[in-house]
């Protein structure tokens, strides 16, 4: 590529304006594009690989065999860890649990900062991740249990910008002295804290607590699913095989009596597929990565379209440069350059544009992603999908610009073969399918999150939202509920432990029935509730009566009808007997089953009880009363003192904070989408002004002869709306097989009808003919004796 052929080539960009821009904007759209979905892709890919030997860093997960199913839990019994370590191809065993709410206090100047979440983690900790400390060391923590470790950004909360180390801060009214400063957990990290404290205070306290039943410490406890619980394993050593040996050693620890099964899964990879072996938020990954290339690839096409409709243009001129003496390779280093120069101000306005959208698509993709030139991971990437779309977007068209016959090039004849128009009919279908696929799975999508959105939960959310009760305050909720019910803005209260009913996790085996058969085992959820909690929430009652606030609700159970099903029992219910956590009782009543966790899961067995801790405290207020309300109880809040700030929080945010993945993902996938379909009708723009050129002459003689607007357009567009009608049926198939796909994550969905096809073919065909009629149009009303004139 030397000087003269840079000048040419710019000479000729210059002097073709409007093709030369329709070709950067569709190359720059699409490589920033591009590069937006790898930077998010390769935040997804890259979770836990910070981690020094990350590769031999595994997590174990708990699968607790039913009768009907099997729960997955990332939790397991404290135990585990050490039976871990008596497995040779284990080098280090670790466990983490979390407080997640947690408030830390300055008691000198009396500056607090909440809802900070504090890891518990074991002496081991720090000898298999990698979490760097930036003051302090990690032997000066571990000496006593009340140590603490703090992020700088939980440090300035608390301190200020003081020097922390050395310093004390208040926990539950304990004091914990700061021994340094932890680096914050990166964003590609399933292990995120805000403090650390040694798992030997979490252990203490258990015990001072008096333990779980006859498990006084949480060595023993094998009750207790509490612990994230990951293990350093030899390199070359059998996962599964370790994994069978921790279920085994449990189940010797439980004499033989349990079904939980027990699985060390490669932590890295645990962000993508689940433990259940779910590969949803993998297919997400690799649909973005392929939407990533496919845009790259309809940029590409643009330019390959262009570039060989208008060879006719340019074959004159090739067949002069051959005679004076050019040679092949001369003249494909001359295109060749072209699409080169054009390429490099496309990728360097791609960057600009990247670097300015990035704080935007954070906001939208809620990550903290930073695009640097030095990031090579992307470089990898971009360097190769650079490859790819220049070597298709160059060679093809060079090639078929330098093999034209001299003779034929003089006499305009060149293009006039099958192959280029094939090829450019066969890229148009290519670039329609992909944004037919696009436009359907964006329907699909929006139809979904709306059906989650509109779908009756079997409860009414409406006017409803719950505070937090600290323990005084739940001792006084008599007085408490007597106050509120005199509020005009409030219509109903209710006591419960169900902190957040869009995903309840509550769970236990804990559960006997008559008839129940020795090797069967049940998950149910449990939760704790008051008199009030079911008609406050308009739940169905199928059978039976509610818990009526008396002494003898203390022996009664109501469950749903899932777990009715389950341990096989027959109408009528109420009566039978269960036994739960020891307590023998009775069924009370059966309710219609309500959704208590995501939609992407079916309905679990649950039963519900008036024992235990309740601290939720539920409102539901009068219409359009909701402040009111929220004042009323925010009084009697602050009547029991408490560390912990006043708080509500509405059911409806609740529900759409557990899709908040899902919404932002769809819109991810709209945006995308879009841009796809701007860059394949800036195409067709582009195709369209250029077929309205050659056939300048053709257009004049038929409005001489009679020709009207519409027959004019019709001329123009008949070619390129069958070519989009290919592209339906090609994509319509293909769309149904992903969509379908997407929605398995679902065990309650949409369905994909008919009609989400019939209204994407309908708006590609009426994009593609509103582009091409604009300039269609706009060739029907020229003047048609300028036309004939032109040479």
């Amino acid at each position: 590529m030397n000087t003269e052929n840079i000048k040419t080539a710019w000479r000729r960009l210059k002097n073709n304006k409007f093709y030369t821009a329709v070709n950067v904007l569709g190359l720059t759209v699409s490589l920033a594009t591009a590069i937006l979905i790898i930077l998010w892709v390769q935040d997804e890919r890259s979770f836990d690989q910070f981690h020094h030997d990350h590769e031999q860093i595994y997590k174990v997960s708990a699968h607790m065999q039913t009768s009907e199913s099997t729960a997955v839990w990332d939790g397991v019994p404290g135990p585990i860890a050490i039976l871990a370590k008596d497995i040779p191809a284990v080098e280090s065993a670790t466990r983490v649990a979390y407080n997640w709410s947690a408030i830390l206090v300055d008691n000198a100047t009396k500056n607090q900062t909440e809802g900070k979440k504090i890891a518990y983690v074991d002496d081991s900790f720090f000898s298999i991740f990698h979490f760097p400390l930036l003051q302090g060391s990690v032997s000066t923590f571990l000496q006593n249990k009340q140590n603490i470790l703090l992020t700088p950004e939980t440090a300035i909360a608390v301190f200020g910008d003081e020097n922390v180390v050395g310093k004390t801060v208040y926990w539950q009214e304990a004091p914990f002295t700061v021994t340094g400063l932890i680096d914050q957990a990166p964003q590609n990290s399933s292990i995120t804290f805000d403090a650390i404290v040694p798992l030997s205070y979490y252990a203490a306290k258990f015990t001072e607590g008096g333990g779980n039943m006859h498990w006084k410490t949480i060595d023993e406890d094998l009750g207790n699913y509490a612990f994230n619980t990951y293990l350093k394993i030899q390199t070359n050593s059998s996962s599964p095989e370790i994994g069978t040996q921790l279920s085994n050693g449990y189940k010797k620890l439980r004499n033989g009596e349990s079904s939980t099964l027990f699985s060390a899964d490669l932590m890295s990879d645990l962000h993508l597929i689940s433990a259940d072996g779910n590969k949803s938020a993998l297919r997400l990954v690799q649909v973005f990565t392929i939407v990533s290339l496919l845009l790259l690839a309809i940029g590409a096409v643009n330019y390959i379209n262009l570039s060989t409709a208008r060879s006719l243009e340019r074959a004159k001129a090739v067949g002069i440069r051959k005679v004076i003496g050019a040679s092949r390779t001369h003249l494909f280093l001359s295109f060749a350059t072209e699409t080169i120069i054009i390429f490099a101000i496309a990728l360097l306005l791609a960057i600009v544009s990247v670097w300015a959208l990035v704080p935007g698509y954070n906001a939208i993709a809620g990550k903290s992603l930073v695009f640097s030139l030095s990031n090579t991971t992307v470089w990898v990437y971009l360097g190769v999908a650079i490859l790819v779309t220049l070597l298709l977007a160059s060679i093809y068209p060079a090639l078929q610009l330098t093999s034209f016959h001299v003779l034929k090039s003089l006499k305009g004849q060149s293009t006039k073969n099958s192959t280029s128009a094939m090829l450019r009919k066969g890229l148009v279908v290519f670039q329609f399918s992909i944004s037919i696929i696009l436009i359907i799975a964006t329907l699909v999508i929006k139809q979904q999150l709306s059906y989650i959105r509109d779908k009756n939960l079997g409860y009414d959310k409406e006017q409803l939202f719950t505070v937090n009760l600290d323990w005084d305050a739940v001792q006084s909720y008599d007085a408490i509920r007597a106050e509120l019910a005199n509020s005009p803005a409030i219509e109903n209260t209710a006591l419960t432990g169900i902190y957040n009913i869009a995903n309840h996790g509550e769970a236990t085996g804990d559960l006997e029935w008559p008839g129940k058969d020795k090797n069967q085992s049940i998950i149910v959820t449990q939760a704790s509730i008051d008199k009030n909690f079911i008609p406050l929430l308009n739940i169905e009652m199928l059978e039976g009566s509610n818990f009526t606030g008396l002494q003898s609700d203390s022996s009664s159970f109501i469950i749903n009808e899932a777990l009715a099903q389950q341990i096989g029992l027959k109408s009528p219910y109420v009566g039978q007997k269960l036994t739960f956590h020891d307590m023998e009782g009775t069924i009370l009543g059966v309710v219609k089953d309500f959704h208590y966790k995501s939609l992407k899961e079916k309905i679990g067995p649950m039963i519900m009880w008036t024992h235990w801790y309740r601290g939720a405290l539920y409102v539901k207020a009068k219409p359009n009363m909701a402040q009111q309300a929220i004042a009323a109880v925010e009084a009697q809040y602050k009547k029991y003192p408490t560390e912990f700030p006043f708080k509500y929080s509405f059911l409806d945010s609740q529900f759409d904070d557990l899709y908040k993945s899902d919404n932002r993902t769809g819109l991810l996938f709209n945006i995308f989408s879009g841009i796809a379909i701007f860059i394949s009708v800036l195409g067709l723009f582009a195709l369209t002004t250029y077929e309205a050129q050659i056939r300048i002459k053709e257009i004049g003689i038929r409005k001489v002869l009679g020709a009207d607007v519409l027959g004019i357009i019709h001329l123009l567009s008949k070619d390129f709306i069958l070519l989009v009608l290919i592209a339906i049926v090609i994509a319509c198939p293909v769309a149904w097989y992903l969509m379908n796909e997407w929605l398995s994550s679902f065990s309650y969905r949409t369905s994909i009808n008919i009609s989400l096809f019939v209204i994407g073919g309908i708006m590609a065909v009426a994009l593609a003919y509103i582009t091409i009629g604009l300039r269609a149009m706009q060739a029907a009303l020229a003047n048609p004796v300028k036309s004939l004139r032109d040479e």
